[in-house]
């Protein structure tokens, strides 16, 4: 509880920084990639919180993996989180930076899991569907898992579409137990 407070606290400042300096686009796509590395690299992880590891030495492997694409802006809100050793919170950050850049740039975030991979032509035809429902930009995930049998599910925010043949089997069997 206490870390999705602080984590919501950073999210909130980074974002007003974000908007401030005219780079809530790039930001978020910096946060997403410095995100998945840490996610990626559990040796990594266990470098930058371990303590008889010193600072000098954490930032400048933060160095070689920020390379110069990474905006200061990101650096230094990373260098934050590293001295206050609340690196750990990142992806809890992320995730709330995002939803408040989503937020202001009318853009919603829809995950599809399909039985089978989606073509082209059918995520385009759900993002517009969902566009539609929405009134808002979409941005797709895409999942496959065979599990469903066949269909898919989709979610958009905290609602649930679920037209999987796995579920409508599952319902066909309770129906029939009864």
């Amino acid at each position: 509880m206490l870390d999705g407070a602080a984590a919501r606290r950073y999210a909130q400042a980074m974002f007003d920084l974000a908007v401030e300096a005219g780079r809530l686009n790039e930001t978020d796509r910096e946060l997403r990639e410095l995100t998945e590395v840490l996610r990626a690299g559990p040796e990594l992880k266990y470098l930058l919180g371990h303590p008889n590891v010193e600072m000098t030495e954490k930032r400048a492997v933060m160095e070689q993996i920020f390379g110069r694409e990474t905006s200061q802006l990101t650096r230094h809100f990373f260098y934050l989180l590293l001295d206050r050793q609340r690196q750990k919170l990142l992806p809890l950050i992320q995730r709330e930076f995002s939803r408040l850049a989503d937020e202001k740039n009318q853009v919603t975030e829809a995950t599809v899991t399909s039985a089978a991979a989606l073509s082209a032509a059918q995520t385009e035809a759900l993002r517009q569907a969902v566009r539609g429902l929405t009134g808002k930009d979409v941005r797709l995930l895409t999942r496959v898992d065979a599990d469903l049998i066949g269909g898919a599910t989709l979610k958009i925010g905290d609602r649930v579409l679920d037209g999987s043949l796995l579920t409508q089997l599952r319902k066909m069997r309770r129906e029939l137990v009864v």
